[in-house]
């Protein structure tokens, strides 16, 4: 019996562009190499792990990247948009008045820079110091992420940020204090200063955000 009635053929398949391919295998690669940058860290992550939790081919990985520099700098480039897309949408989900949406939103970046993949990318960032290829690759991705952690901040305190000059130079200040907080927190986790840290930032933030500029 014929299975070719009316009715019964199977859709047509629908084929990828070789761009659509690009892209997808592109992707694949990213994703793994944060993963192994979670599970194996730096020093461990080579190119050829990479491509086997991909399920791509060791040359195939070398058309998209030509370096392992520029493999992990594209890692991270990929992960940080996803981390505050996911921030944003936190403290967007929360009603607050402005007092307590200031520690809301450090409580929150404090949360955030304990996720092990932040943690692996800030590894990155220290292994960079002795590594000039690889710190050349984070040269070009560290700019734009930082300019996008500042819009989001003016966009969480439109007010302040509108009347306050100092308003980036608070938010470098809390940025910096908490990231290095947490990686100082990977060998001494539970440092009882760093919750008092985190208060003095909430204290200090909210008296620069309430005072008038100066003038």
């Amino acid at each position: 019996m014929s299975d070719s009635s009316p009715g019964l053929e199977a859709a047509p398949r629908v084929r990828r562009t070789q761009q659509e391919r690009r892209d997808s295998t592109r992707l694949k690669l990213l994703e793994a190499t944060v993963e192994c940058l979670v599970e194996l860290g730096y020093a461990r992550t080579t190119t050829l792990a990479v491509a086997q939790r991909a399920g791509i081919s060791h040359g195939a990985l070398f058309k998209h990247f030509p370096t392992k520099a520029a493999l992990l700098g594209a890692g991270v480039e990929h992960l940080f948009p996803r981390i505050i897309a996911e921030y944003r949408s936190t403290i967007d989900a929360t009603v607050s008045s402005p007092g307590d949406r200031v520690a809301q939103a450090i409580e929150r970046l404090w949360s955030i820079y304990h996720r092990p993949e932040l943690l692996a990318a800030v590894e990155l960032y220290v292994a960079a110091r002795t590594d000039p290829e690889l710190a050349s690759a984070l040269s070009t991705v560290d700019p734009p992420h930082r300019r996008h952690l500042h819009r989001v901040a003016r966009e969480l305190f439109p007010d302040v940020a509108a009347t306050h000059p100092g308003f980036d130079a608070i938010i470098e200040l809390i940025l910096n204090a908490v990231q290095g907080a947490a990686v100082g927190g990977v060998a001494l986790p539970d440092n009882p200063d760093h919750r008092q840290m985190l208060a003095l930032l909430v204290q200090l933030a909210r008296s620069a955000f309430s005072s008038p500029p100066p003038p």
